[in-house]
This record gives structure tokens, C-alpha cells and sequence, in this order.
């Protein structure tokens, strides 16, 4: 019995140690940008609120999540028509779908440094997989805190989404690729 509990007390252990760890993202220097061309012009904006739950383990990457909420109707790209434009039912629709999410499925390292996340991004009510690059770079050591930044970019076809297919279907004013950034500090 006691040689039980010990092998189960070490494999306990063990689990423990492959766990991944919650982090705590902060927000006032993180952030989450989209962009594109509308008419032959580039436009950036940003979701202003949105939370992130990261739990990883930087010895077993597999066992990692990224999950993100973002409430599409924080989108301000600085223009008060874009802005006016994106919260109605032909672009993001936020009175019937106010928020994204985006949940990983799988999590894999491809370098030092570097990692490949797939998940599913849903946007209007449709979920789709993506797949992105990203990196995690140690930024600074205060005390017993490490921080890192994390960094990705990947492009997405709005109109997969639905997103402005009443009102441009032919890609005539706004391009069918929407560049997302991603800009994350955490500890």
C-alpha cells in the first residue's frame, strides 16, 4: 500500500510539473490591431477591450491554451466613418454578436522562441480554424516576476466571416484580407 501511494504521489508530482501556468496579461501595455485597405488607402484600427486567458508551459507547449474575448464594438480605427460603419449588422454586427473569441486547439513549438497556434476564431457566428505564428520573448526580471512579450500576425479574409458582404461583396472598396497584430505582455 505504501509503495502505491508513493508511485502515485510521484506521478501526482510529475503532472504538476508539465501543468500549465495561468498568466496575467497586462493590459494597459498589450494590444490587439487589425488592418487593411479600403479604397486604395491603408487603415489600422484596435479592439480596445478584450481579455486573453494564457496558460503555458514552456517545457511541454502542447499542454498550453490561448483563449481571447473581444467585444467587437470596442473597434476604433481613429475615422468616424470606418468607426460608424463597423458596429452595423453588415460588418461586425454587435447588437446581434458583441463578442469574438478565439480558442486554441492545439499549440506546438517550432523554435526557440517561436510557436504555432491553431484554433478556432469566431466572428458573426461563424467559427473557423486559423493558424498563426508566434513568439514569446523573455522582455524583463522584476523580483521573482519574469515578463514576456508575445507576438503574432496572421491575415484573414473578412469575407469568410461574412463580414461587409452586403455591402462590398466584389472586394470593390475594402479588401478581402484583414491583417490581425497581436501584442501581448504578460507575467
Amino acid at each position: 500500500m505504501k509503495q502505491t501511494l508513493l508511485i502515485l504521489g510521484v506521478l501526482l508530482g510529475a503532472a504538476q510539473l508539465v501543468m500549465a501556468e495561468p498568466y496575467s496579461v497586462d493590459y494597459s501595455k498589450s494590444k490587439v490591431e487589425f488592418s487593411g485597405m479600403h479604397a486604395g488607402n491603408a487603415f489600422t484600427g484596435m479592439f480596445k477591450e478584450w481579455k486573453s486567458d494564457i496558460d503555458f508551459n514552456f517545457d511541454a507547449p502542447e499542454e498550453s491554451q490561448l483563449n481571447a474575448t473581444f467585444q467587437l464594438e470596442s473597434a476604433e480605427t481613429g475615422s468616424a466613418m470606418y468607426d460608424g460603419t463597423l458596429p452595423t449588422a453588415d460588418w461586425f454586427d454587435v447588437s446581434n454578436t458583441p463578442e469574438g473569441t478565439f480558442k486554441s486547439t492545439s499549440i506546438q513549438e517550432v523554435g526557440a522562441g517561436q510557436y504555432q497556434a491553431d484554433g478556432i476564431l469566431t466572428l458573426k457566428g461563424k467559427a473557423l480554424p486559423v493558424s498563426f505564428p508566434f513568439t514569446i520573448l523573455t522582455t524583463k526580471e522584476s523580483g521573482e516576476k519574469k515578463y514576456y512579450s508575445v507576438n503574432a500576425e496572421f491575415s484573414l479574409n473578412r469575407l469568410d466571416y461574412g463580414i461587409g458582404e452586403k455591402s462590398d461583396p466584389s472586394l470593390e472598396w475594402v479588401d478581402n484580407k484583414i491583417v490581425i497584430k497581436l501584442q501581448i505582455i504578460a507575467h
